[in-house]
Order: C-alpha cells, then structure tokens, then sequence
C-alpha cells in the first residue's frame, strides 16, 4: 500500500487568479464593442436595463468578486474563485448564445 497522499489542489494559484481576471476583462471589452455595434438601434438613447448593459453591469460585479476574494483566505478564496469562474462560464455561454459570438478558450478582443 502506498502511504503518500495526493496533494492537495493548489489553493494559491496566481495563474488562475489572472485567468479568472482576464477573462473577465476580454468580456468586458467584447461587451463595449457589441454595445458600439448595437447602438444603430430604433432608439436614440440606449436601454439602462438593455441586454448588454445588464451583462456589462453582472461582469462588473463578478470583477469586483474576484478582486474580492484575492483578499480572503482558505477556505473562503477558494470557495468564491469557484463562482467567478462558473459565473464567467455562464457568461460566455450566454454571450455565445444570444449575441452570435463564438466564445473560445482564451477569447481575445
């Protein structure tokens, strides 16, 4: 039998942290840019609860969880990188979805 345990994941990863962070930065960017596109719309001024500004709003917020949680220690870091990163997912799925953008891996704007 072998006594050596699995090691643990590793609970400060930078790498994973800047991930999370640039991330939320890409869909930022690539929010502007589809609100740009957008603003050709029936209406002169643009909607304050439209689609794009409601994700730019919720991106925001998950910017400010993360930068949040980089301040926190274990558990509790670990727990709230766990949301950004399924609330980045969803995200982009829902970009992908309703926006007509092909979301990648490492979505560059």
């Amino acid at each position: 039998m072998d006594s050596k345990q699995a090691s643990p994941p590793r609970t400060n990863d930078p790498a994973s942290e800047s991930d999370l962070e640039n991330r939320a930065k890409s869909l930022s960017k690539l929010l502007r840019r589809l609100d740009v596109d957008g603003c050709a719309s029936d209406s002169p001024q643009p909607h304050a609860l439209g689609p794009v500004n409601e994700l730019k709003v919720k991106i925001e917020s998950t910017y400010n969880m993360l930068r949040v949680a980089k301040l926190l220690s274990e558990p509790a870091r670990q727990s709230l990188l766990s949301k950004v990163r399924e609330s980045l997912e969803d995200f982009e799925r829902v970009i992908a979805t309703n926006f007509d953008v092909e979301m990648t891996s490492r979505h560059q704007t």
